[in-house]
């Protein structure tokens, strides 16, 4: 009984998680989806970031704007490592923040590490106080959600919101790596590092982003709540 009750259960969430891809591609460029997008802008600079200070180096230029582009320039340090953290970084974010849901003796601690990483990184590089105000929002959010996870609205808010940041992640390297403009991109950079052509890295990094979505899918499905 139990068993048909908890498989009863993951399709239900599995067929939530199919509705919300599937409206999340219905009303990308809408104002409901902004805020998940300025999530992962922001995990997305601040993995270059940390990857910049881990490997050696420092930052010297930290900028994010409203309109989702940023930047984060670097001096030293692994520049390998650093070109490939910032969407290999978001991705793995939102994993984390997906997976926090299933073991919540893990998740705890997951989502209040990672509301920190924000927090600290964010507040010590960032100027604008705007963009300040809205990271401090994230992670005070994050913070709280830590102590909720039984709640199951908390867990399935926390599950929209890791998979829409694998979502976005998707549709970002696409958008930026794959289509036909000159920008400068992560993948151009890294491509110039280590003579690889910049179209194979963005559709590895696809792929990644694909499994990452179907891993979620998958999770959503066979994982029982611990």
């Amino acid at each position: 009984m139990a068993r048909t009750q908890n498989k009863n259960q993951n399709i239900i969430e599995l067929v939530f998680l199919s509705f919300v891809l599937i409206i999340s591609f219905l009303l990308w460029d809408t104002f409901l989806v902004y805020p998940v997008k300025l999530f992962v802008v922001i995990i997305h600079e601040i993995s270059h970031a940390i990857s910049a200070i881990v490997s050696g180096g420092k930052v010297i230029a930290f900028n994010i704007g409203f309109d989702l582009g940023g930047k984060c320039e670097t001096e030293n340090g692994n520049n390998i490592f650093i070109a490939a953290a910032g969407y290999l970084g978001s991705l793995l974010f939102g994993l984390l923040i997906f997976y926090s849901t299933y073991n919540k003796k893990i998740g705890k601690w997951l989502l209040i590490i990672i509301a920190l990483l924000i927090l600290i990184t964010s507040v010590s590089l960032m100027q604008n106080f705007s963009l300040i105000l809205w990271t401090v929002l994230y992670s005070v959010l994050l913070f709280v959600s830590a102590f909720f996870l039984y709640i199951r609205i908390d867990s399935y808010i926390l599950k929209l919101f890791g998979m829409l940041s694998c979502i976005y992640v998707l549709f970002d390297i696409k958008e930026d790596i794959l289509s036909t403009n000159s920008a400068i991109s992560d993948a151009s950079i890294l491509s110039d590092l280590i003579n690889v052509p910049t179209i194979v890295i963005g559709l590895i990094w696809l792929i990644i982003s694909l499994a990452g979505i179907f891993l979620i899918m998958r999770l959503s499905y066979v994982q029982k709540t611990k």
